[in-house]
């Protein structure tokens, strides 16, 4: 099974504070309601508070969390974690959204995150696919395979992630990938991609081919 996910966030942390990505998110949308395929989205709760119009953008697909502001979780104080965690939570429910999974920021979490996650959450998509969950910590985990980077690659090269042997795949991205945001700006600061063909139009072009192989939403995956 496929899960495709996006994370609703400031235009790429920590380099850059903008809101650009709004156009990329519709551009996201779009395409989704074209083929009418599913996703999920996981809103920084701040983001979300400047700029509420997303919520129109987002209808019918499942909403995330992914806390209240772009920042390392797991550097953050017991009493601050909490804090950051339950202020999303709260601001998501002013705007009428009931989100019940969660991704990290960074996809960073220890134990100490996972634990105060799971007060609040049905679900976490932070881990990789490769990482166990901390002992002592139950919540169902829907790991993240592949994306980011990786959606930006010449279209021959993204295809072969499918052949990798793992049963389940979530791929994620991010909306300041697919526009708004000036690209030569990230592909300044992921030159060493260049050699892969990195470029924005192979968004597009990679979405597109995992919308034929009929993603859901990361719900969806932890009912199997």
């Amino acid at each position: 099974m496929i899960g495709l996910s996006f994370d609703v966030e400031p235009d790429f942390p920590p380099h850059y504070d903008t809101s650009k990505g709004v156009e990329g998110l519709g551009a996201i949308t779009k395409i989704l309601r074209k083929h009418r395929s599913d996703a999920t989205f996981f809103i920084c709760a701040d983001y979300l508070d400047k700029n509420p119009g997303i919520i129109d953008l987002l209808k019918g697909f499942e909403l995330g969390c992914h806390s209240l502001r772009h920042i390392d979780l797991t550097k953050l104080s017991p009493l601050q974690l909490e804090g950051e965690i339950l202020e999303a939570v709260e601001c998501l429910e002013e705007y009428g959204l009931d989100a019940r999974g969660f991704r990290a920021p960074y996809a960073s979490v220890n134990e100490r995150v996972l634990k105060v996650v799971s007060k609040y959450f049905s679900y976490d998509s932070s881990l990789l696919f490769y990482q166990s969950l901390p002992k002592g910590v139950e919540i169902p985990e829907v790991p993240i395979f592949t994306g980011g980077k990786m959606m930006g690659v010449r279209p021959s090269l993204f295809k072969r992630t499918l052949d990798f042997p793992l049963e389940d795949k979530v791929y994620f991205a991010h909306p300041w990938e697919f526009g708004g945001m000036d690209f030569s700006l990230i592909a300044k600061r992921r030159r060493k991609m260049a050699v892969f063909g990195y470029k924005r139009e192979n968004y597009v072009k990679n979405l597109e081919f995992l919308l034929k192989k009929k993603p859901v939403r990361l719900m969806d995956m932890l009912k199997s």
